[in-house]
Protein backbone atom coordinates (compact mmCIF):
# COMPACT_ATOMS: atom_id res chain seq x y z
CA UNK A 1 0.00 0.00 0.00
CA UNK A 2 1.14 3.67 -0.97
CA UNK A 3 0.62 6.02 1.28
CA UNK A 4 -0.20 9.84 -0.26
CA UNK A 5 1.31 12.61 1.63
CA UNK A 6 -0.89 15.96 2.90
CA UNK A 7 0.21 18.77 4.01
CA UNK A 8 -2.89 20.59 6.87
CA UNK A 9 -2.93 24.20 6.29
CA UNK A 10 -4.31 26.38 9.05
CA UNK A 11 -6.49 28.95 7.10
CA UNK A 12 -6.46 31.38 9.22
CA UNK A 13 -2.62 32.30 9.06
CA UNK A 14 -2.30 29.84 5.39
CA UNK A 15 0.83 28.19 6.76
CA UNK A 16 1.11 24.35 7.16
CA UNK A 17 0.81 23.26 10.61
CA UNK A 18 1.60 19.23 9.78
CA UNK A 19 2.16 16.50 7.37
CA UNK A 20 -0.56 13.97 7.17
CA UNK A 21 -0.20 10.60 5.21
CA UNK A 22 -3.48 9.30 3.79
CA UNK A 23 -4.56 6.00 1.26
CA UNK A 24 -6.41 8.39 -0.67
CA UNK A 25 -6.17 12.12 -1.65
CA UNK A 26 -7.91 14.05 0.59
CA UNK A 27 -9.62 17.55 0.01
CA UNK A 28 -11.12 19.93 2.20
CA UNK A 29 -11.31 19.69 6.17
CA UNK A 30 -9.34 16.61 6.77
CA UNK A 31 -10.93 13.84 8.71
CA UNK A 32 -11.55 14.53 12.98
CA UNK A 33 -10.16 18.23 12.28
CA UNK A 34 -11.58 21.64 12.57
CA UNK A 35 -13.21 23.83 9.68
CA UNK A 36 -10.22 26.27 9.36
CA UNK A 37 -8.00 23.22 8.58
CA UNK A 38 -7.30 22.25 4.76
CA UNK A 39 -5.78 18.96 3.94
CA UNK A 40 -3.78 19.52 0.58
CA UNK A 41 -2.05 16.57 -1.46
CA UNK A 42 1.58 17.71 -1.78
CA UNK A 43 5.00 15.65 -2.23
CA UNK A 44 7.57 18.45 -1.42
CA UNK A 45 5.18 21.16 1.01
CA UNK A 46 6.74 21.32 4.78
CA UNK A 47 5.95 22.18 8.04
CA UNK A 48 5.86 26.38 8.10
CA UNK A 49 5.30 26.46 4.20
CA UNK A 50 2.37 29.04 3.10
CA UNK A 51 -0.53 28.12 0.93
CA UNK A 52 -1.84 30.76 -1.19
CA UNK A 53 -3.58 30.25 -4.90
CA UNK A 54 -3.26 26.29 -4.87
CA UNK A 55 0.34 26.11 -3.98
CA UNK A 56 2.41 25.38 -1.20
CA UNK A 57 5.62 27.61 -1.12
CA UNK A 58 7.96 26.12 1.53
CA UNK A 59 10.29 28.53 3.77
CA UNK A 60 13.81 28.98 2.72
CA UNK A 61 15.96 26.76 4.32
CA UNK A 62 17.46 27.15 7.60
CA UNK A 63 21.00 28.67 6.99
CA UNK A 64 23.54 25.31 9.00
CA UNK A 65 26.28 27.16 11.28
CA UNK A 66 29.86 27.26 10.05
CA UNK A 67 32.18 25.74 12.61
CA UNK A 68 34.85 27.54 13.86
CA UNK A 69 38.13 28.25 11.98
CA UNK A 70 41.06 26.98 13.72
Amino acid sequence: MTLIRHCIVDTTTNKVVNIIEYEEIQTGVPPGLDFHFLCVASDTGEIGGTYANGEIVNPPPTPQPTPPQA
